[in-house]
């Protein structure tokens, strides 16, 4: 897990040097404090910077400012209708493909335009931290209403289709049940952490073997903000992993760390598990659109259901957002034991009454 985010970390860096290198001085600045002086993750100053190129290059278009002359004054004499007009120029806009002269249509919704809102927001409290500006215009705008929609997941007997599914074959066509030979056991591995733990594919994929407690039934990863964590695994999931690990998984493969690799012996990357999740569910719930983030949901759905706590459903998700709550509910890894025990409940028709 250490080398692969390493590694990861390496290649996001060289991507924001990449980007700040043809803006003004003081984004590369603002780059840095987020990277050194906030800790925020290599990935998120990375979304603030992909976010505010899009600014520099809106004010060059309607300005005629170069993106590299845009200055601190230049932002310090912006009004909040001029960030009001930058939302809704977001809403659909031309922009040239770097790799050659074709024109790309860009089209940002409103979960879109409130994320750029909000880098906008964070480079202008850090101009005026270090005394460059005295107000931020984008904090007078409100940020766009995002319509709340209904969560999408697996229903209990879909969970169970789905997994029949992939340990049979059944839920594939004949070409990619030929393909699928020599994987079938890594895939339902995949399917049923995926499932039981909630774990973000982003997360499951930098596994290495060692992350593994087979002892405490736990696996050691690091969640958003490279906060290092344990989740617990169920029996289902242990048996799953072991069958995948005794007759799949190459000895010779070229990442020997890696817990999950390709067919190429390589670590298996983040859009191979969203086709696999695409494949083993398209013909089970062919009206649902399931992603490895909808089995997120699922699990998260299916667990609440199971024990009416919002608190460990939260905390086996590994959200941040209740942390004031957690001083007073004394959450712990005993909880998200306890979680893995219930999800199984749930799937499996076990007695385990664990809440």
């Amino acid at each position: 897990m250490d080398a692969y985010r390493e590694e990861k970390n390496i290649r996001t860096l060289e991507k924001i040097n990449d980007l700040t290198v043809d803006m003004p001085m003081f984004m590369r600045r603002f780059a840095n404090e987020y990277l050194v002086t906030k800790n925020k993750s290599p990935r998120t100053v990375l979304g603030y910077v992909g976010d505010l190129k899009v600014f520099f290059e809106y004010l060059e278009k309607t300005r005629g400012i170069p993106v590299m002359q845009i200055s601190i004054e230049t932002l310090g004499s912006l009004t909040a209708d001029d960030i009001q007009d930058y939302l809704l120029y977001l809403m659909r806009y031309n922009r040239k493909d770097p790799n050659n002269s074709k024109t790309i249509k860009e089209s940002n919704q409103a979960p879109a335009r409130a994320r750029k809102l909000s880098s906008l927001r964070a480079l202008y409290r850090y101009l005026i931290a270090h005394n460059h500006l005295e107000k931020n215009v984008a904090e007078l705008v409100d940020m766009p209403k995002i319509e709340e929609k209904p969560i999408t997941y697996l229903e209990k007997e879909e969970v169970r289709d789905v997994l029949e599914g992939a340990e049979t074959g059944g839920s594939l066509t004949k070409r990619q049940f030929t393909f699928s030979k020599g994987q079938q056991m890594r895939d339902i591995a995949i399917l049923t952490l995926l499932l039981n733990t909630g774990i973000r594919v982003s997360e499951m994929v930098g596994i290495d073997l060692q992350d593994i407690d087979w002892n405490e039934k736990r696996i050691r990863i690091f969640r958003k903000g490279r906060k290092e964590q344990f989740i617990y695994f169920n029996e289902p999931v242990a048996e799953a992993l072991q069958d995948y690990l005794d007759c799949e998984r190459k000895a010779s493969s070229e990442d020997l760390n890696a817990l999950f690799i390709s067919r190429k012996g390589q670590r298996i990357s983040v859009r191979a598990v969203e086709r696999l999740v695409k494949k083993y569910t398209a013909s089970v719930v062919p009206m649902k659109r399931i992603t490895p983030h909808k089995l997120r949901s699922t699990f998260a759905t299916n667990l609440y259901e199971e024990t009416g706590d919002i608190y460990v459903t939260s905390d086996a998700l590994g959200h941040s957002s209740l942390e004031t709550v957690k001083k007073y509910t004394n959450l712990h890894d005993e909880r998200r034991r306890r979680a893995a025990e219930a999800i199984e409940k749930a799937y499996y028709n076990t007695d385990s009454d664990t809440f």
